[in-house]
């Protein structure tokens, strides 16, 4: 069976986490059993903004929520840090990690299969890659995912190159990361996707990814990448109702006013005032 993590955007209000957003948001990806997890504190969720503290929260919140779906959390800080993050996120109450490729650190396939195996030491949950080149500047070396695959539970996958993603999916699972490619991938042998549309459409993503092709996805697809994630999906969820707000957190900034009148010229011409 396909699998559909959604990976949550962080709800602000006023520079805080907004709780009663964050748990609307929650209790809207639980609707029908439409996502099998949910992802806290990644990219979409702001996950480099937010303080430990926040993070923390985030995981607690989900799990009281959302009852026995399971919690994901990102591990995105590198070297030690990374290692601190990863038991906090365990002890917090995680039942995974998304591990995001070290930026800035420019470490060759042999020290990233020592890091991955230093996280593996330090943690019983299981690990999830993050094979994200347009936010690191590469793509994890194919050779060292295949050194860790007796010890990771798959790739997500948010590149552009089909032929990397279908050499990726003979050597491990893989989740796709880019809502917009998500039925390539599927054909590729995908197994499941990590989505930031599913925040505002969960149960279309879901058909979707069980065969189900319907135009509202594709069109929800073009409007999240507007602008950088999660700008625009923050917007999407503002409109819904689901958030009080759709602020986001300096160096990102608000929905801008084209990135807001396409999403407003869409949302009836396509019916996604009624998908959910």
């Amino acid at each position: 069976m396909r699998k559909l993590i959604t990976a949550l955007a962080t709800p602000f209000a006023a520079g805080k986490i907004d709780k009663l957003s964050f748990q609307r948001l929650v209790r809207l990806q639980l609707e029908n059993n439409a996502a099998d997890a949910l992802l806290v504190a990644s990219t979409t969720g702001e996950g480099r903004l937010l303080s430990d503290c926040e993070k923390k929260l985030l995981v607690r919140l989900a799990q009281a929520t959302a009852n026995d779906v399971p919690i994901i959390s990102a591990v995105e800080s590198v070297g030690e840090q990374s290692l601190t993050d990863a038991v906090t996120a365990e002890q917090t109450g995680a039942s995974a990690l998304l591990v995001a490729p070290p930026s800035f650190v420019k470490c060759t396939p042999t020290g990233y299969v020592a890091w991955i195996r230093r996280l593996r030491k330090a943690v019983s949950i299981p690990l999830i890659l993050y094979n994200v080149p347009a936010r690191c500047g590469y793509s994890l070396s194919l050779r060292a995912i295949e050194r860790l695959q007796d010890i990771i539970a798959g790739v997500k996958d948010a590149g552009k190159d089909a032929s990397y993603t279908a050499e990726l999916c003979k050597i491990t699972n893989v989740l796709c990361g880019n809502d917009a490619l998500l039925t390539q991938h599927l054909d590729m042998g995908a197994c499941g996707t990590v989505s930031v549309a599913a925040n505002a459409f969960p149960q279309l993503t879901a058909k979707v990814l069980n065969g189900e092709y319907d135009e509202r996805y594709a069109v929800a697809a073009q409007l999240g990448a507007l602008e950088i994630n999660p700008i625009a999906i923050k917007y999407m969820l503002y409109k819904k109702g689901i958030f009080g707000s759709y602020e986001t957190r300096v160096p990102l900034s608000a929905a801008n006013v084209r990135t807001r009148r396409k999403i407003d010229c869409a949302w009836q011409e396509y019916g996604l005032d009624t998908a959910k």
